[in-house]
């Protein structure tokens, strides 16, 4: 029922570059008559490729009809062009668009100096058309997990700092830059198939500046690992409590022996899981806005019978 992106580059390997005039229109009706509202991302190159056709066909109505990821190296001076061009063989208006200015292959060490590409990029792109919104991506997430084996790192979260400090440049609502990131991860995505390894068991915990990386011992049963991880964010002085979301829940249940381990399927959704609940909480925060804290219950004990 909410509106979303839908970023499907990883998809024409598998299902066919000539077939997708037939897949993608296709995949997208199929959402939309289950009551879904998926927004076709898509790049400037493939706008101006032989996908545009599929992606014509697929395009939103009663929202934003699409959104374009316009990568850092793209805004030069001849992005204006290009965009024209991709928005003519669209056959929409930028006030139809949501443009994503994705900065995944940035330098996010600095947040004065990313605030401030932030800035210019929205300026550079607002000179072009009046988008319906621009949003800013990006992560300062390390590739390789930064923690040691039951030890735990703290990576500053700077694409939301910096985010925080660019809308105040001049006075922008968060509604002129859209923050955006890729939640508790890296930019790098790779879809590989199961190589039979053990995830590495950890937690990749939201904090309101930072990431908080629970890494557990390389050794050990899973139950006693994990418990010990939970133990450690409960202990950290980070932890947003058990009502904060059912991910946060979980955590707790599992630091008391209640609930878990998990597999490493359920560790990435109560990664993403605490992330997304952390970032709308702290938007919605800056507008203003309140939320109620989750209902959460502790196990009933069997008494004995006699």
């Amino acid at each position: 029922m909410r509106e979303a992106f839908l970023d499907v580059r990883f998809l024409f390997k598998d299902f066919g570059e000539d077939e997708c005039t037939d897949w993608l229109p296709r995949m997208f009706d199929v959402a939309r008559k289950a009551n879904s509202k998926p927004i076709p991302l898509l790049s400037l190159s493939d706008a101006l490729g032989p996908r545009v056709a599929a992606f014509r066909q697929a395009l939103a109505v009663d929202t934003a009809k699409c959104a374009i990821r316009i990568e850092s190296g793209e805004i030069d001076k001849e992005l204006a062009d290009r965009v024209a061009a991709a928005m003519s063989a669209l056959g929409v208006v930028p006030a139809d668009c949501t443009v994503l200015a994705d900065f995944a292959e940035a330098d996010f060490s600095d947040v004065t100096i990313v605030a401030n590409i932030a800035q210019a990029a929205l300026e550079e792109l607002q000179a072009i058309g009046r988008w319906r919104q621009v949003v800013f991506q990006g992560t300062n997430y390390p590739v390789v997990n930064p923690a040691e084996p039951g030890k735990n790192k703290v990576i500053p979260r700077n694409e939301w700092l910096a985010w925080k400090e660019a809308i105040k440049l001049d006075g922008s609502s968060p509604e002129h830059l859209v923050f955006g990131d890729y939640g508790a991860d890296c930019a790098i995505v790779e879809f590989k198939k199961a190589s039979g390894g053990i995830p590495i068991r950890h937690y990749r915990y939201t904090t309101l500046d930072s990431w908080l990386v629970v890494r557990g011992a390389g050794a050990g049963r899973a139950k006693t690992v994990m418990r010990s991880v939970c133990e450690r964010i409960l202990q950290s002085g980070k932890f947003a409590g058990r009502g904060f979301c059912s991910a946060d829940d979980y955590i707790f249940k599992t630091a008391k022996g209640w609930d878990g381990p998990g597999t490493g399927s359920t560790w990435r959704e109560i990664n993403t899981a605490h992330h997304i609940t952390r970032v709308v909480r702290d938007i919605g925060g800056i507008k203003g806005m309140s939320f109620a804290e989750t209902t959460f219950s502790d196990p009933v004990d069997q008494p004995p019978l006699v």
